[in-house]
């Protein structure tokens, strides 16, 4: 019983983590710069490249780079605090093994049981089968 309460409580903390470990991760994806946006903010700054020309579209491409990184940042923070959380989350108790409840030599006793009891069921056919030859023929 002891150890049914004791593997009961670790396994209430193991569901404890994993909801933590799952919130973690919930927090670190909304902390994140989806990755269309990024994408189109890349895509941006590829047209206004190929289109600059004179130099017309340099402020505006040094401001979509500015914006990848802070996008860059905000995601290296979103990322280096889940790294963190599930650290800590994952740090689960081993479980303990279960105690012995049966007698070892049960299976030995029980085998030598069979054995015997197939060994007199053998022989009380056997003791059957030659009274039975030894009778006349009626």
């Amino acid at each position: 019983v002891g150890w049914m309460s004791t593997t009961a409580a670790q396994a209430e903390e193991a569901a404890s983590q994993a909801r933590a470990a799952a919130a973690a991760f919930e927090a670190a994806l909304a902390a994140s710069v989806p990755p269309p946006v990024i994408a189109a903010n890349r895509m941006q700054v590829s047209q206004l490249q190929a289109t600059n020309v004179l130099g017309q579209n340099t402020p505006l491409i040094a401001q979509f780079e500015a914006q990848y990184g802070e996008y860059w940042a905000q995601d290296a923070a979103a990322m280096y605090s889940y790294a963190g959380q599930s650290a800590s989350a994952s740090k689960v108790t081993p479980f303990q093994k279960a105690p012995q409840v049966t007698n070892p030599s049960g299976q030995v006793a029980q085998s030598a049981a069979v054995s015997t009891a197939t060994a007199n069921s053998t022989s009380t056919n056997t003791t059957k089968a030659l009274q039975s030859l030894a009778q006349p023929a009626s």
